[in-house]
């Protein structure tokens, strides 16, 4: 599906009725016949979904017949429990920006929907792009926010008295925040080489009309950078915070599993003189100590409850219990 922008409007139709106008053409999911029309209205060859997916530096920034193609990771939640991720390819041609994607993060919605409310954002193709990388940014900050207050959440639920939440359940939510944060981290890697690459390109590259709106595209280029440097930190410390909610974890189920085992152990020790005597007293002779006499059986468990106190006391002594 190709869907054209113009200044705060926007139609799906066919790359045939584009006019002068529009300055972003958003290719989602598109036909092999719909990228073939589209290469012959630019004048360029645009990545199929196999080259997108290619993960060489030199297969997804460069440029190629005076256009500058960039493809980024970009992370999405696309109605999944677990974050997802993809490609997407950004191609700088002609003053025009063209996107080529195969997901649909919201990014894209809630970039489509500022537009209408704020036309300026895209008045060409530069600045559309800057203001939709932008948008990609600062949705990814708000996953990598998201995931860090999950992890918060899970943090609470390790380290109280009263449990409760399964500590298996909790392995298998560590599991998936750390899926994200892999899906966050591998997008921001993607947008520092993005962002790195753009801030190289040249006046006619671009198509900005003068020097002075080439230095505006690379100073935003440069503060997109740092952003995505910082966010970069922010991702690393969550993933090490989930490393280390993920040690606790396993070290309190070790720890569970150890007190079990005390408490079997314990039972079996305080179990076995009881044992012996009951069974000393179950063999079949005729002639043995106290068998015949009276209060012979109160005798014996009185002896077994002395024992089992005894062994008791020692283990708090001990503070085995």
């Amino acid at each position: 599906m190709l869907t054209l922008h113009t200044q705060g409007h926007h139609v799906t139709a066919g790359p045939e009725n584009f006019s002068p106008a529009v300055t972003w053409l958003d290719l989602y999911n598109p036909t092999r016949d719909e990228e073939l029309r589209l290469e012959g209205h630019l004048g360029v060859f645009l990545p199929t979904r196999e080259d997108m997916a290619e993960i060489e530096a030199s297969s997804r920034l460069y440029l190629e017949d005076g256009a500058a193609f960039m493809t980024a990771q970009v992370a999405f939640f696309g109605g999944a429990a677990q974050l997802q991720s993809g490609p997407v390819t950004f191609v700088l041609v002609g003053g025009r920006l063209v996107t080529i994607r195969y997901i649909e993060p919201a990014s894209f919605k809630i970039f489509s929907d500022h537009i209408e409310k704020q036309p300026a954002m895209c008045v060409d193709g530069p600045t559309t792009f800057l203001n939709l990388l932008d948008i990609i940014i600062d949705r990814t900050a708000d996953l990598i926010e998201k995931t860090g207050h999950g992890i918060d959440e899970l943090s609470k639920s390790i380290f109280t008295t009263k449990r409760k939440t399964k500590l298996e359940d909790v392995l298998i939510r560590l599991g998936g925040a750390q899926n994200d944060i892999v899906k966050i981290r591998d997008s921001l890697v993607s947008l520092t080489r993005l962002t790195v690459f753009a801030a190289g390109l040249e006046r006619p590259v671009v198509g900005v009309k003068n020097s002075a709106g080439l230095r505006d595209f690379h100073d935003r280029l440069l503060t997109m950078s740092q952003d995505v440097a910082s966010l970069s930190d922010h991702a690393t410390y969550v993933s090490g915070n989930i490393a280390f909610l993920l040690d606790a974890a396993l070290g309190l189920i070790n720890v569970e599993q150890n007190l079990i085992v005390k408490v079997i152990s314990i039972v079996s020790v305080i179990f076995m003189p009881l044992t012996l005597i009951a069974s000393i007293y179950g063999m079949n002779f005729d002639v043995m100590p106290f068998l015949h006499q009276k209060y012979a059986f109160e005798t014996v468990c009185v002896i077994m409850v002395l024992i089992t106190v005894a062994l008791l006391g020692l283990f708090k002594n001990k503070r085995w219990i």
